[in-house]
């Protein structure tokens, strides 16, 4: 006697006219689906939730800031927000936004071709009909994708959420990287530039959990140290000069403080807190001639352009990594 197993009628096994029913994914890019569609899924449903939750805060925002300005002076509005939740979720938003960079690059980017390389993978596939570039492109352009829909959507909502609060977050001081890095370009452009670490990291080391150690060490270092210092120096900051007796020239409204001097009359500049600590301070000033108080800042006009500017940078930065690892992986033994 023998046994048959069957899936159902032969329509529906096969489809009509005999045929396999389609699938949405097919040949390489089914492939890797299938390899990373933990991780891929994880980052789609977690970028979902974390964009829910951004739209439900600023509603929420919204209404205290109404009742807040509605018979409150500027001063007010701003002491409530800093003694509110509100604040604080914006703190917490700043830190999703700086998570999603590394994610893209230790996640999706180192893990992308060293697992290839370690199990075997790539040799199993390119014996298959599949060349090399076809690999690469398929590849390299499924994490792409989901590193930009995934940063441009959060990009999108966070800096749709900041905006009304934009004098409050941070007391307005939009230079500091938890907002200038979050909002705009600059997290579509950060996040594809960790992604292109990430991938290049892989290749190299051929390991994945080495890669993704190199990847998150460089970036923390790169973003954390480096472009923090950096990102701000190819601009002019506007520049506004008062006589010493009239004191600190006060910040216009929707900019953000760079700098603070004192200036000599030749024209020579002191730190701002020369002769603030003697017991006679004009008689100090006096004596080293200081005549003026200078403060630099950015003006709130000036914030896209910065942003779109660094973000080029970054993007140039992300291609040219991309560049040299296509290039190794290519041409070098697999």
């Amino acid at each position: 006697m023998s046994a048959t197993v069957t899936t159902g009628t032969g329509a529906e096994a096969t489809g009509e006219g005999g045929k396999l029913p389609p699938r949405v994914l097919r040949g390489m890019a089914w492939l890797v689906w299938r390899q990373h569609r933990v991780v891929l899924l994880a980052c789609l449903l977690l970028t979902a939730a974390a964009a829910v939750n951004m739209l439900w805060q600023r509603a929420s925002m919204m209404d205290f800031l109404a009742q807040a300005r509605t018979g409150g002076t500027a001063f007010d509005v701003t002491n409530s927000f800093q003694n509110s939740s509100y604040a604080s979720a914006f703190q917490d938003g700043a830190w999703v936004m700086g998570m999603l960079p590394l994610a893209a690059g230790v996640f999706l980017g180192a893990p992308l071709i060293a697992g290839d390389l370690e199990r075997g993978t790539l040799k199993l596939v390119t014996t298959q009909s599949m060349t090399r570039r076809h690999w690469l492109t398929v590849k390299i352009g499924t994490v792409v994708f989901v590193t930009l829909l995934c940063s441009v959507v959060l990009s999108a909502v966070y800096t749709w959420w900041w905006r009304p609060a934009r004098s409050l977050v941070g007391f307005g001081e939009w230079t500091n990287s938890p907002v200038f890095d979050s909002t705009g370009p600059m997290p579509v452009a950060m996040a594809l530039l960790y992604l292109a670490v990430g991938i290049a990291a892989g290749v190299l080391v051929r390991r994945v959990l080495p890669a993704m150690a190199i990847t998150f060490g460089l970036g923390t270092f790169v973003f954390g140290f480096l472009w923090d210092r950096v990102r701000l120096l190819l601009f002019t900051p506007r520049v506004i000069t008062n006589p010493v007796e009239q004191g600190q020239p006060h910040v216009p409204e929707g900019g953000a403080r760079f700098d603070n001097w004192t200036v000599d009359a030749h024209g020579g500049l002191h730190g701002f807190g020369t002769c603030f600590n003697e017991h006679t301070p004009a008689e100090c000033r006096t004596n080293k001639g200081i005549v003026a108080e200078r403060l630099e800042y950015f003006g709130s006009d000036q914030m896209s352009v910065m942003q779109w500017v660094d973000a080029a940078l970054l993007l140039t930065a992300a291609v040219a990594v991309a560049g040299l690892t296509l290039w190794w992986v290519r041409r070098r033994s697999l």
